[in-house]
Protein backbone atom coordinates (compact mmCIF):
# COMPACT_ATOMS: atom_id res chain seq x y z
CA UNK A 1 0.00 0.00 0.00
CA UNK A 2 2.73 2.45 1.07
CA UNK A 3 4.79 1.47 -1.98
CA UNK A 4 1.86 2.18 -4.30
CA UNK A 5 1.29 5.58 -2.66
CA UNK A 6 5.00 6.47 -3.04
CA UNK A 7 4.93 5.49 -6.71
CA UNK A 8 1.78 7.56 -7.22
CA UNK A 9 3.36 10.63 -5.57
CA UNK A 10 6.54 10.22 -7.63
CA UNK A 11 4.48 9.89 -10.82
CA UNK A 12 2.57 13.11 -10.05
CA UNK A 13 5.80 14.97 -9.33
CA UNK A 14 7.32 13.83 -12.60
CA UNK A 15 4.16 14.89 -14.46
CA UNK A 16 4.22 18.36 -12.84
CA UNK A 17 7.93 18.78 -13.62
CA UNK A 18 7.36 17.67 -17.21
CA UNK A 19 4.49 20.11 -17.69
CA UNK A 20 6.54 22.98 -16.23
CA UNK A 21 9.53 22.31 -18.47
CA UNK A 22 7.36 21.86 -21.58
CA UNK A 23 5.49 25.12 -20.94
CA UNK A 24 8.74 27.02 -20.47
CA UNK A 25 10.23 25.46 -23.60
CA UNK A 26 7.12 26.33 -25.63
CA UNK A 27 6.97 29.90 -24.33
CA UNK A 28 10.70 30.42 -24.87
CA UNK A 29 10.61 28.77 -28.29
CA UNK A 30 7.69 30.86 -29.49
CA UNK A 31 9.33 34.04 -28.25
CA UNK A 32 12.62 33.13 -29.94
CA UNK A 33 10.86 32.22 -33.16
CA UNK A 34 9.08 35.58 -33.23
CA UNK A 35 12.30 37.60 -33.18
CA UNK A 36 12.61 39.54 -36.41
CA UNK A 37 9.09 38.65 -37.66
CA UNK A 38 6.20 40.95 -38.42
CA UNK A 39 2.59 40.22 -37.51
CA UNK A 40 1.36 42.25 -40.51
CA UNK A 41 2.15 40.92 -43.96
CA UNK A 42 3.41 43.90 -45.96
CA UNK A 43 4.83 41.74 -48.72
CA UNK A 44 8.44 42.47 -47.64
CA UNK A 45 10.25 40.34 -45.08
CA UNK A 46 12.07 42.48 -42.46
CA UNK A 47 15.72 41.96 -41.63
CA UNK A 48 16.55 40.08 -38.45
CA UNK A 49 18.03 42.46 -35.88
CA UNK A 50 19.63 40.86 -32.82
CA UNK A 51 21.54 43.86 -31.35
CA UNK A 52 24.63 41.68 -30.84
CA UNK A 53 27.58 43.79 -29.72
CA UNK A 54 25.37 46.61 -28.43
CA UNK A 55 26.56 46.26 -24.80
CA UNK A 56 29.88 46.14 -23.00
CA UNK A 57 31.01 44.55 -19.70
CA UNK A 58 30.39 41.12 -21.24
CA UNK A 59 32.26 39.36 -18.42
CA UNK A 60 29.17 39.93 -16.25
CA UNK A 61 27.32 37.36 -18.39
CA UNK A 62 29.85 34.53 -17.91
CA UNK A 63 29.18 31.51 -15.66
CA UNK A 64 30.13 32.39 -12.11
CA UNK A 65 30.31 28.96 -10.46
CA UNK A 66 30.52 25.27 -11.29
CA UNK A 67 27.03 24.41 -10.07
CA UNK A 68 25.35 26.90 -12.41
CA UNK A 69 27.72 26.06 -15.28
CA UNK A 70 27.03 22.32 -14.93
CA UNK A 71 23.26 22.86 -15.05
CA UNK A 72 23.19 24.64 -18.40
CA UNK A 73 23.92 28.06 -16.92
CA UNK A 74 20.78 28.10 -14.75
CA UNK A 75 20.90 31.20 -12.53
CA UNK A 76 17.43 31.93 -11.21
CA UNK A 77 15.21 29.29 -9.62
CA UNK A 78 17.41 26.40 -8.48
CA UNK A 79 17.29 27.31 -4.77
CA UNK A 80 19.33 25.73 -1.95
CA UNK A 81 21.84 28.51 -2.49
CA UNK A 82 25.39 29.08 -1.33
CA UNK A 83 27.56 32.21 -1.41
CA UNK A 84 27.83 32.02 -5.22
CA UNK A 85 24.10 32.77 -5.40
CA UNK A 86 25.07 36.42 -4.92
CA UNK A 87 26.36 36.34 -8.52
CA UNK A 88 23.29 34.52 -9.86
CA UNK A 89 20.06 35.14 -7.92
CA UNK A 90 20.91 37.00 -4.68
CA UNK A 91 17.51 36.00 -3.22
CA UNK A 92 18.86 32.43 -2.82
CA UNK A 93 21.55 33.57 -0.38
CA UNK A 94 18.76 33.37 2.21
CA UNK A 95 19.36 29.59 2.14
CA UNK A 96 22.81 30.08 3.71
CA UNK A 97 22.33 28.88 7.29
CA UNK A 98 25.31 30.59 8.94
CA UNK A 99 28.34 31.49 6.80
CA UNK A 100 29.48 30.35 3.36
CA UNK A 101 32.66 31.09 1.41
CA UNK A 102 33.17 30.20 -2.27
CA UNK A 103 36.06 30.43 -4.72
CA UNK A 104 35.73 29.76 -8.47
CA UNK A 105 38.33 29.46 -11.21
CA UNK A 106 37.51 29.11 -14.91
CA UNK A 107 39.49 28.99 -18.15
CA UNK A 108 37.33 30.86 -20.63
CA UNK A 109 37.99 30.77 -24.38
CA UNK A 110 41.40 31.95 -25.65
CA UNK A 111 43.02 31.10 -22.28
CA UNK A 112 41.22 33.95 -20.52
CA UNK A 113 41.48 33.41 -16.75
CA UNK A 114 38.33 34.07 -14.70
CA UNK A 115 38.42 34.04 -10.87
CA UNK A 116 35.71 34.91 -8.36
CA UNK A 117 35.18 34.98 -4.60
CA UNK A 118 31.99 35.32 -2.59
CA UNK A 119 31.25 35.37 1.14
CA UNK A 120 27.76 35.42 2.71
CA UNK A 121 26.78 35.69 6.39
CA UNK A 122 23.32 35.01 7.82
CA UNK A 123 22.17 37.58 10.41
CA UNK A 124 18.91 35.88 11.33
CA UNK A 125 15.87 38.16 11.18
CA UNK A 126 18.05 40.91 9.69
CA UNK A 127 18.65 38.85 6.55
CA UNK A 128 21.88 37.81 4.82
CA UNK A 129 24.73 40.10 3.81
CA UNK A 130 27.58 39.22 1.48
CA UNK A 131 30.64 40.56 -0.31
CA UNK A 132 31.96 39.31 -3.64
CA UNK A 133 34.52 39.98 -6.33
CA UNK A 134 35.35 38.91 -9.89
CA UNK A 135 38.67 39.36 -11.69
CA UNK A 136 39.23 38.46 -15.34
CA UNK A 137 42.78 38.47 -16.73
CA UNK A 138 43.20 38.51 -20.53
CA UNK A 139 46.96 37.96 -20.37
CA UNK A 140 49.68 39.66 -22.40
CA UNK A 141 48.92 40.67 -25.98
CA UNK A 142 51.34 41.85 -28.66
CA UNK A 143 51.12 45.57 -29.33
CA UNK A 144 50.75 46.49 -33.01
CA UNK A 145 50.42 49.55 -35.18
CA UNK A 146 49.78 50.03 -38.86
CA UNK A 147 51.97 51.88 -41.32
CA UNK A 148 52.51 52.23 -45.05
CA UNK A 149 54.71 49.34 -46.21
CA UNK A 150 57.19 49.06 -49.11
CA UNK A 151 59.25 46.16 -50.43
CA UNK A 152 63.01 46.22 -51.26
CA UNK A 153 62.25 47.60 -54.72
CA UNK A 154 60.21 50.45 -53.28
CA UNK A 155 56.86 49.07 -54.35
CA UNK A 156 53.91 50.19 -52.24
CA UNK A 157 52.54 47.25 -50.22
CA UNK A 158 49.71 49.21 -48.63
CA UNK A 159 48.89 49.35 -44.94
CA UNK A 160 50.77 46.69 -42.95
CA UNK A 161 50.74 45.75 -39.24
CA UNK A 162 54.00 46.37 -37.37
CA UNK A 163 54.90 44.56 -34.14
CA UNK A 164 58.70 44.80 -33.83
CA UNK A 165 59.90 46.66 -30.76
CA UNK A 166 56.43 47.67 -29.57
CA UNK A 167 56.23 45.27 -26.62
CA UNK A 168 53.00 43.98 -25.13
CA UNK A 169 49.93 45.23 -23.31
CA UNK A 170 47.27 43.61 -21.15
CA UNK A 171 43.61 43.93 -20.22
CA UNK A 172 41.44 43.00 -17.26
CA UNK A 173 37.87 43.13 -15.93
CA UNK A 174 36.95 43.75 -12.30
CA UNK A 175 33.76 43.58 -10.23
CA UNK A 176 33.45 44.25 -6.48
CA UNK A 177 30.04 44.04 -4.86
CA UNK A 178 27.85 43.65 -1.81
CA UNK A 179 24.59 41.71 -1.58
CA UNK A 180 21.59 41.61 0.72
CA UNK A 181 18.65 39.20 0.92
CA UNK A 182 15.76 38.51 3.25
CA UNK A 183 12.96 36.01 3.78
CA UNK A 184 9.85 38.21 3.38
CA UNK A 185 7.26 35.49 3.99
CA UNK A 186 7.42 31.73 4.38
CA UNK A 187 7.21 31.48 0.59
CA UNK A 188 8.95 34.62 -0.72
CA UNK A 189 12.66 35.47 -0.78
CA UNK A 190 13.96 38.79 -2.12
CA UNK A 191 17.56 39.90 -2.65
CA UNK A 192 19.78 42.34 -4.47
CA UNK A 193 23.41 43.09 -5.26
CA UNK A 194 25.20 46.29 -6.22
CA UNK A 195 28.64 46.15 -7.81
CA UNK A 196 31.42 48.44 -8.89
CA UNK A 197 32.56 47.29 -12.34
CA UNK A 198 35.64 48.12 -14.37
CA UNK A 199 37.17 47.21 -17.71
CA UNK A 200 40.71 48.19 -18.65
CA UNK A 201 42.67 47.65 -21.86
CA UNK A 202 46.15 49.14 -22.05
CA UNK A 203 45.81 52.71 -20.73
CA UNK A 204 42.06 53.00 -21.36
CA UNK A 205 39.60 52.30 -18.52
CA UNK A 206 35.81 52.21 -18.29
CA UNK A 207 34.11 52.27 -14.88
CA UNK A 208 30.52 52.01 -13.72
CA UNK A 209 28.14 50.22 -11.39
CA UNK A 210 25.58 47.48 -11.80
CA UNK A 211 22.48 46.44 -9.84
CA UNK A 212 20.90 42.96 -9.63
CA UNK A 213 17.45 42.31 -8.15
CA UNK A 214 16.06 38.80 -7.70
CA UNK A 215 13.08 36.99 -6.22
CA UNK A 216 12.36 33.38 -5.33
CA UNK A 217 8.77 32.28 -4.70
CA UNK A 218 7.96 28.82 -3.36
CA UNK A 219 4.44 28.24 -4.65
CA UNK A 220 3.37 25.61 -2.14
CA UNK A 221 2.64 23.20 -5.00
CA UNK A 222 5.09 20.59 -3.80
CA UNK A 223 8.60 21.97 -4.29
CA UNK A 224 7.68 24.11 -7.32
CA UNK A 225 9.31 27.52 -7.20
CA UNK A 226 9.38 30.38 -9.68
CA UNK A 227 11.83 33.21 -9.95
CA UNK A 228 12.21 36.56 -11.68
CA UNK A 229 15.61 38.16 -11.93
CA UNK A 230 16.94 41.40 -13.38
CA UNK A 231 20.70 41.70 -13.74
CA UNK A 232 23.25 44.37 -14.62
CA UNK A 233 21.06 47.48 -14.42
CA UNK A 234 23.28 50.54 -14.51
CA UNK A 235 24.39 53.63 -16.40
CA UNK A 236 26.28 53.68 -19.70
CA UNK A 237 30.08 53.76 -19.56
CA UNK A 238 32.86 55.39 -21.56
CA UNK A 239 36.53 54.50 -22.01
CA UNK A 240 39.00 57.10 -20.74
CA UNK A 241 42.80 57.17 -20.52
CA UNK A 242 44.88 57.75 -17.38
CA UNK A 243 44.98 61.46 -18.24
CA UNK A 244 41.19 61.59 -18.35
CA UNK A 245 41.00 61.87 -22.13
CA UNK A 246 38.25 59.99 -23.96
CA UNK A 247 40.02 56.97 -25.45
CA UNK A 248 37.88 56.73 -28.59
CA UNK A 249 35.32 58.64 -30.57
CA UNK A 250 32.63 59.72 -28.10
CA UNK A 251 30.37 56.71 -27.65
CA UNK A 252 28.42 55.37 -24.71
CA UNK A 253 28.72 51.68 -23.81
CA UNK A 254 25.62 50.01 -22.39
CA UNK A 255 25.47 47.62 -19.48
CA UNK A 256 24.53 44.03 -20.55
CA UNK A 257 21.10 44.06 -18.90
CA UNK A 258 19.30 40.71 -18.68
CA UNK A 259 15.82 39.65 -17.57
CA UNK A 260 15.41 36.02 -16.47
CA UNK A 261 12.24 34.08 -15.65
CA UNK A 262 12.75 30.59 -14.27
CA UNK A 263 11.06 27.60 -12.66
CA UNK A 264 12.38 24.59 -10.78
CA UNK A 265 10.84 21.45 -9.29
CA UNK A 266 12.21 18.56 -7.26
CA UNK A 267 11.14 15.46 -9.18
CA UNK A 268 12.44 13.46 -6.23
CA UNK A 269 12.28 15.26 -2.87
CA UNK A 270 14.59 14.58 0.04
CA UNK A 271 12.90 13.18 3.15
CA UNK A 272 13.70 11.84 6.60
CA UNK A 273 14.03 8.36 5.14
CA UNK A 274 16.22 9.36 2.18
CA UNK A 275 18.39 12.32 1.21
CA UNK A 276 18.06 11.59 -2.53
CA UNK A 277 16.92 14.61 -4.48
CA UNK A 278 16.53 15.30 -8.20
CA UNK A 279 15.84 18.86 -9.35
CA UNK A 280 14.71 19.94 -12.82
CA UNK A 281 15.02 23.62 -13.76
CA UNK A 282 14.49 25.78 -16.82
CA UNK A 283 14.61 29.49 -17.50
CA UNK A 284 13.88 32.05 -20.21
CA UNK A 285 16.59 34.68 -20.76
CA UNK A 286 15.98 38.07 -22.40
CA UNK A 287 19.19 40.13 -22.89
CA UNK A 288 19.35 43.69 -24.24
CA UNK A 289 22.09 42.81 -26.74
CA UNK A 290 20.93 39.69 -28.55
CA UNK A 291 18.12 37.22 -29.19
CA UNK A 292 16.18 35.44 -26.45
CA UNK A 293 17.73 32.30 -25.02
CA UNK A 294 16.72 29.38 -22.79
CA UNK A 295 18.60 27.24 -20.27
CA UNK A 296 17.62 23.85 -18.86
CA UNK A 297 19.32 21.66 -16.27
CA UNK A 298 19.09 18.70 -13.90
CA UNK A 299 20.77 18.10 -10.54
CA UNK A 300 20.85 14.74 -8.76
CA UNK A 301 21.93 14.56 -5.10
CA UNK A 302 22.53 11.28 -3.24
CA UNK A 303 24.64 9.51 -0.59
CA UNK A 304 24.50 12.64 1.62
CA UNK A 305 27.39 14.29 -0.24
CA UNK A 306 27.45 13.62 -3.99
CA UNK A 307 26.01 15.61 -6.93
CA UNK A 308 25.58 14.88 -10.64
CA UNK A 309 24.52 17.65 -13.02
CA UNK A 310 23.73 18.17 -16.67
CA UNK A 311 22.11 20.80 -18.87
CA UNK A 312 21.72 22.45 -22.23
CA UNK A 313 21.83 26.06 -23.47
CA UNK A 314 19.40 26.88 -26.29
CA UNK A 315 19.84 29.49 -29.05
CA UNK A 316 23.47 30.30 -28.21
CA UNK A 317 25.95 30.72 -31.07
CA UNK A 318 28.41 28.08 -29.85
CA UNK A 319 27.51 26.94 -26.33
CA UNK A 320 25.44 23.78 -25.95
CA UNK A 321 25.50 20.90 -23.49
CA UNK A 322 27.05 21.04 -20.01
CA UNK A 323 28.05 18.41 -17.47
CA UNK A 324 29.14 18.59 -13.86
CA UNK A 325 29.58 16.88 -10.53
CA UNK A 326 30.21 17.86 -6.94
CA UNK A 327 30.89 16.54 -3.48
CA UNK A 328 30.78 17.86 0.07
CA UNK A 329 32.47 16.53 3.17
CA UNK A 330 31.95 17.45 6.82
CA UNK A 331 35.25 18.01 8.63
CA UNK A 332 33.41 18.76 11.83
CA UNK A 333 29.74 19.11 12.55
CA UNK A 334 29.93 22.83 11.90
CA UNK A 335 32.26 22.86 8.84
CA UNK A 336 31.55 21.50 5.37
CA UNK A 337 34.05 21.45 2.48
CA UNK A 338 32.44 21.65 -0.98
CA UNK A 339 34.03 20.87 -4.33
CA UNK A 340 32.23 21.33 -7.67
CA UNK A 341 33.43 20.87 -11.23
CA UNK A 342 31.72 21.61 -14.54
CA UNK A 343 32.50 21.03 -18.19
CA UNK A 344 30.78 23.29 -20.72
CA UNK A 345 30.94 22.69 -24.45
CA UNK A 346 31.63 25.87 -26.46
CA UNK A 347 31.51 24.43 -29.97
CA UNK A 348 34.41 25.62 -32.12
CA UNK A 349 36.03 27.21 -29.05
CA UNK A 350 36.46 23.83 -27.36
CA UNK A 351 35.64 23.02 -23.76
CA UNK A 352 35.39 25.30 -20.73
CA UNK A 353 36.37 23.83 -17.32
CA UNK A 354 34.95 25.47 -14.19
CA UNK A 355 36.09 24.62 -10.65
CA UNK A 356 34.49 25.86 -7.42
CA UNK A 357 35.74 25.30 -3.88
CA UNK A 358 33.63 26.25 -0.87
CA UNK A 359 33.50 26.22 2.91
CA UNK A 360 30.23 26.19 4.80
CA UNK A 361 30.09 27.01 8.52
Amino acid sequence: MRSNMSQSILTRRMMVAGVVLVLIAIAGGESIAQVGTNTVNWGVEPQDISRVGAAGFQFLKLPTDARSAGMGGIKSAVGFGNANSAFNNPASTVDVTDMDLQFTSMKWVAEIQYNSMSFVKDFGDWGTIGVNAIYVNYGDMIRTKVAQGYDAAGNDLGILPITEGLGTFTAHDLSIGISYARQITRFLQVGGSVRYVEQQIDDATMRGWALDVGTMYWTGLGSLRISMLGRNFGPDGEYKTYEGRIAQAPAKVRMPMIFIFGMAYDIIEASKESDVRMTAAAEYVKPNDGPEKANAGLEFFAFSNFYLRGGYRFNYDEEGYTLGFGAEYSIEEATVVKLDFAYANAGRFGSIPVLSLGLGF
